[in-house]
């Protein structure tokens, strides 16, 4: 039986956020030391996301379909292999061993995303009195914690420090994922009482449908859903991957960038931490509709900010953007979508919001290049305002959407 469910949750989402601080939002900062150009650095972020996007589904499914092997061990395998990357970056020097490890944790750790968020909500569904928003919240401010030490880290050692981060925090993940121990449903449980099995016939018929294009079907809206989460993450992406460049152009340093993105996650706490009480007055529905707002406020402010200091004021709008999204989505399908297709529906999201991540950086450093700074926040702008609209349209309540529920 799994005792403490929400501390150890905590350790899982407080290190696997902080890999993905080291990871994601130190990739210009890393990579640029390493000799790479910006539109490089961007390629880098690109094929990554990109495989890892085209894996998504795929592992999912393996996930859904476990037999042997339990999804904890299942999520610490990928996070093994996500530890030995980080120790090859401090080993193999170089820039062609260097560009494949770093491309190889950015496709582990996108992947570790929904499998960890499943983990939890498999907790959840066995009854376990596990407080996701609490963890989630925990996440966030260890993404912050660390990007203000990383900042600093850089400033006093050098670039390679980012890696020697990404390793301590890797292992920590590593073991908090195999502490998380649970194959029973909790004390006095009762499971829900189980469907009928199909006939024969229906199940022979139904087997070939379990596949992506199915899925959508299932589910008419959420391509469009999906949609508008992909281009609130190009949005999202355009800011977090070359917040370095942004915060240069403004006349910061990595110092300066930590302290953006600490204070981008300290502001997600409150929504993050009260999203339990959020859920009482409005369902996850709503609060995901509601976050495309955030997102394209925070992209606008960013454009218009003259000085870090106004840079730093516009990260307010994490609060009903990222933070909202983060942990409404996840609720969302787990509301949606039945119990047997919820970690394909996590990874659906996931992938969506990957996808985001490849094109941002892919047109994100080559923008850079050729027009600048200004120019990518526009870009950030006008993708986050046109999935705010998608959210907008999509989301509706069920008794005003037309064409069936997402």
């Amino acid at each position: 039986m799994l005792t403490k469910p929400t501390p150890r949750f905590v350790a899982i989402q407080s290190s696997y956020w902080a890999c993905y601080c080291c990871i994601i939002s130190f990739s210009s900062v890393y990579l640029l030391d390493q000799g790479f150009s910006n539109a490089q650095v961007g390629l880098v972020i690109s094929l990554g996301g990109l495989l890892s996007a085209l894996l998504q589904p795929r592992v999912s499914q393996a996930a859904d379909r476990l037999r042997k092997l339990s999804l904890r061990l299942f999520c610490a395998g990928v996070a093994g292999i996500a530890l030995v990357a980080s120790a090859g970056l401090l080993c193999l020097p170089g820039k062609l061993p260097q560009l494949v490890l770093y491309g190889s944790l950015v496709v582990l750790v996108q992947l570790l995303m929904p499998l960890c968020s499943a983990l939890g909500m498999a907790c959840l569904n066995l009854g376990y009195r596990l407080n996701f928003g609490l963890a989630r919240g925990a996440g966030s401010m260890a993404f912050g914690i660390f990007s203000a030490a990383c900042g600093r880290l850089v400033l006093w050692l050098g670039a390679w420090s980012v890696a020697a981060a990404m390793l301590v925090m890797q292992a920590v993940l590593f073991a908090a994922i195999l502490s998380f121990r649970f194959q029973t449903p909790a004390p006095g449980f009762t499971p829900p009482e189980p469907k009928p099995e199909a006939a024969p016939e229906q199940t022979s018929r139904q087997a070939p449908q379990q596949n992506s294009q199915a899925f959508l079907r299932a589910y008419p809206h959420m391509g469009f859903v999906l949609l508008a989460s992909c281009l609130v993450f190009i949005s999202h992406n355009l800011l977090n991957t070359f917040e370095f460049q942004i915060v240069q152009h403004l006349g910061g340093d990595s110092g300066s960038m930590g302290t953006v993105l600490f204070l981008q996650s300290i502001l997600e706490l409150p929504v993050m931490f009260g999203f339990s009480w959020l859920l009482t007055k409005a369902g996850s529905r709503v609060w995901t509709r509601l976050s495309g707002v955030g997102f394209f406020l925070h992209a606008f402010g960013s454009w218009l900010a003259p000085t870090i200091g106004v840079l730093c004021a516009v990260q307010i709008f994490e609060m009903n953007g990222y933070a909202l999204f983060a942990i409404a989505s996840i609720y969302y399908i787990n509301e949606t979508v039945a119990e047997d297709r919820r970690v394909e529906g996590q990874s659906w999201f996931t992938m969506a919001t990957t996808l985001g991540s490849v094109l941002s950086g892919l047109f994100g450093g080559n923008l850079l290049d050729l027009a600048g700074v200004p120019a990518l926040l526009g870009m950030a702008t006008l993708t986050g305002g046109a999935g705010m609209v998608l959210f907008w349209f999509f989301l509706r309540p069920p008794k005003q959407a037309k064409g069936g529920n997402a």
